[in-house]
């Protein structure tokens, strides 16, 4: 016998088992999807609760616009030791003066010896910001004097001086050459060569080298043998009859310094030629250099810079 379903379509007696088996299986599989779903959504849970949020990926706590504008305009730390590796300090010569008007008083051991520099021609190594320089050539009526100076600033600010001083002064440009400060120049560079093959083409043309208070930098910086080869270009450099005058620091001065740089602090540990040492070698045949005299000490000043100022000769 057939049968109707509600749309009044005529099914068959035998698939009426069929029909309701189809009729009640949505119930079941609706059930195992509504498992599955719950299944899925609390795996989705778990992994949620579970799930590490890497510290990259969090976001910033946020800020006050003043802690912002504190930040944006903070300055970089700057080493202060790093700019003064050379012994280029500012306002050096403050140390060395007596009274207000400038007066180094290592001008008083060069007083007693004028006529080393009167009408020659001068090499000041390491001249700072030539307040020195100046000086000699302006106290001891110096035929020519060079400033050098490894530090740009300092050079540039001394140049500036002399320039300065050229405008202030009542000489005239034809009369100027020889006359103070016309004769006096500045310049930036290294003193120790790149390389010793450079030595060869070096060729007199000083009267008097300066070389005060700068043994020590030259040596922590470049070692032995950087300051080996500028006393041999010292040599090189002066006329004969040419006078070297110097003053180095005493080796427990360099202690206070070797920590100025990685560097300094290798080439203070492999230092082997110490300061006792530099008269026999600008008196041996490697420099070549015939006496040493000793000028004299400045006095009345720090005992750190109560050095002796030495001359060496050339023949």
């Amino acid at each position: 016998m057939d049968l109707e379903n509600n749309n009044n379509t005529v099914v068959p007696e035998f698939k009426k088992e069929d029909v309701d088996k189809k009729r009640s299986a949505p119930d079941e599989d609706n059930d195992g999807v509504a498992n599955i779903k719950r299944l899925k959504l609390s795996g989705k849970a778990t992994k949620v609760e579970n799930a590490h949020v890497p510290e990259n990926n969090k976001k910033p706590v946020a800020q006050s616009p003043k802690k912002r504008i504190q930040l944006s305009n903070s300055k970089p730390r700057i080493n202060k030791n790093e700019t003064f590796i050379f012994g280029n300090y500012r306002h050096y010569y403050g140390k060395r003066i007596l009274d207000t008007d400038f007066h180094d008083i290592r001008l008083d051991v060069l007083a007693m010896q004028p006529e080393l520099f009167r009408g020659k021609q001068l090499l000041d190594i390491g001249c700072n910001s030539g307040h020195f320089s100046l000086e000699i050539a302006k106290k001891f009526e110096v035929r020519s004097l060079v400033g050098l100076d490894i530090d740009r600033a300092l050079t540039s600010e001394a140049q500036l001086a002399v320039n300065l001083l050229k405008r202030s002064s009542n000489i005239s440009a034809a009369t100027a050459a020889g006359k103070f400060p016309y004769n006096v120049k500045f310049v930036h560079g290294n003193f120790v060569l790149a390389d010793d093959v450079l030595l060869e083409i070096e060729r007199p043309q000083f009267d008097v080298i300066l070389c005060l208070s700068v043994t020590k930098w030259i040596h922590l910086n470049f070692c032995d043998a950087g300051l080996k080869q500028a006393f041999r270009r010292m040599y090189l450099l002066l006329h004969p009859g040419g006078k070297l005058i110097l003053e180095p620091q005493a080796f427990d001065t360099y202690k206070r310094r070797k920590k100025l740089t990685e560097s300094i602090r290798k080439n203070y540990e492999a230092i082997q030629f110490k300061p006792d040492q530099f008269t026999s070698y600008l008196l041996s045949q490697e420099v070549g250099f015939a006496d040493m005299q000793l000028m004299g000490v400045p006095a009345h000043c720090q005992a750190g810079f109560k050095r002796p100022i030495l001359i060496f000769s050339k023949v």
